[in-house]
């Protein structure tokens, strides 16, 4: 199933989608969150701004957005250089047929966060940073000791990995709580849309 990251709300939870890979299981938290969910109403396109103003508010940051016709898309303006958030937020409206009831319209609501920049920061940087660079204290015990010198420098790279995988997945569950807000902020204002 899904590793979940943060108490589910709004009807759904912060996760990996489709599912846990070998990277996450490795990193201890995924490497993608995704949240997602239907409404069984078409929100009102001419609104689509209001919702632009609930991401920039949400976020705090103005992003870049796309409308079209039935679909709304904002995305924020990270660097691809820097470690996030990648926040991507896309909102498709598919409106009842002409002459059709209007409650046979549906909204899909989709969030996501990409965190493999973070995961190369944590690792590459602390993982690599104390790992190797401090790697002289158990390399001078294994001298000391000759016969040790496996179990010094496993549980040295063993307890440099814990710390680097905790440290990941605690930056993982903040960025899957600033996820989850902003997805619940969107689900009121998607609910509370007036009929069309």
């Amino acid at each position: 199933g899904p590793i979940a990251l943060v108490p589910a709300g709004g009807g759904a939870l912060a996760r990996a989608t489709p599912g846990p890979s070998m990277a996450s299981r490795w990193m201890g938290a995924p490497l993608r969150l995704e949240l997602s969910r239907a409404f069984a109403h078409a929100f009102p396109r001419d609104q689509f701004e209001r919702l632009i103003e609930r991401i920039r508010a949400v976020t705090g940051e103005p992003g870049r957005s796309e409308l079209l016709r039935a679909s709304l898309t904002w995305s924020s303006t990270t660097s691809d250089r820097g470690v996030g958030p990648f926040l991507t937020v896309m909102i498709a409206v598919s409106a009842p047929a002409p002459g059709a009831d209007p409650s046979t319209g549906r909204t899909t609501l989709t969030v996501a966060d990409r965190l493999g920049q973070l995961a190369g920061a944590v690792f590459g940087g602390v993982g690599g940073g104390v790992g190797g660079g401090a790697l002289a204290g158990p390399i001078a015990a294994a001298v000391a000791v000759p016969v040790l010198a496996p179990v010094f420098l496993l549980g040295w790279l063993g307890g440099v990995y814990g710390v680097t995988r905790a440290l990941y997945r605690r930056a993982a569950r903040r960025r899957a709580a600033a996820l989850q807000r902003l997805f619940d902020a969107l689900v009121a204002e998607l609910e509370a849309a007036p009929p069309p």
